[in-house]
Formats: C-alpha cells, structure tokens, sequence
C-alpha cells in the first residue's frame, strides 16, 4: 500500500519562512519513511491542504498521514485542519487518512531554546 505524509503548515508571507519549511519537507523525505511526502499550508501559500492531497492521491497514495508543523494544539489543529480533512476525503471514500499529533512540548525543544539563547552575544 502506498503511503503519503503531508506536512501542513500555517503559511506565511514571508519568504524565508516558506524556504524553511520547505527545506523541513525535504529534510523528511529524505529519511524515505512514506513513499511521497509534500507540504501543504492553511493560507498565504500554495499548495492548500485539498491541493496537496489531490496531488498525493493522483501519485498513487492510498493512506495519508497529516503532520501539522505546528507547537500548540490551538484550534487549527483541533477544529480547521479536521474539518477540512473531513470535507475533502467525502470525494476519496477509498483512501484512508490520519491527523498526527502537533510538534508540541518536547525535550529537543528545551535544548534548542537554550542553544540559541546562549548563543546570542
């Protein structure tokens, strides 16, 4: 069975931001873990979340996993992203999907906050 992973992200109108993220997503292809993982983002930017799961399907992906690239579980996390997921996949009744859970409270995250705070000179 072909797997996809979409990474969503919020969006932003900022370039750099959006070059970040996108290095994130090849970053996790990379590992080879799903066999097409795409970014997709709520607004600002393109793909949006139906685009990017319209692409992932026509590539052969018969399961899809959503990472959210976001810390907090605030509402677009709790009630947009899963609405829209809802909405899209009436029309793909044969492929399976599931929301992992957001970046959230992490150890790695203690030890990157400080890293960048000692390095400030």
């Amino acid at each position: 069975m072909s797997k996809g992973l979409i990474i969503i992200s919020h969006g932003s109108r900022s370039r750099d931001a959006v070059t970040a993220f996108h290095q994130i997503i090849d970053m996790v292809r990379e590992k080879g873990s799903f066999d097409h993982v795409v970014g997709a983002f709520m607004e600002h930017n393109e793909p949006s979340i139906p685009e990017a799961i319209a692409e992932v399907i026509a590539a052969g992906a018969e399961e899809i996993v959503f990472a959210p690239y976001f810390l907090y579980e605030g509402m677009h996390i709790k009630e947009d992203i899963p609405q829209i997921l809802h909405q899209v996949f009436l029309n793909y009744p044969g492929v399976s999907y599931k929301l992992a859970r957001p970046i959230g409270v992490e150890p790695v995250l203690a030890d990157i906050i400080l890293d960048r705070a000692l390095a400030v000179k």
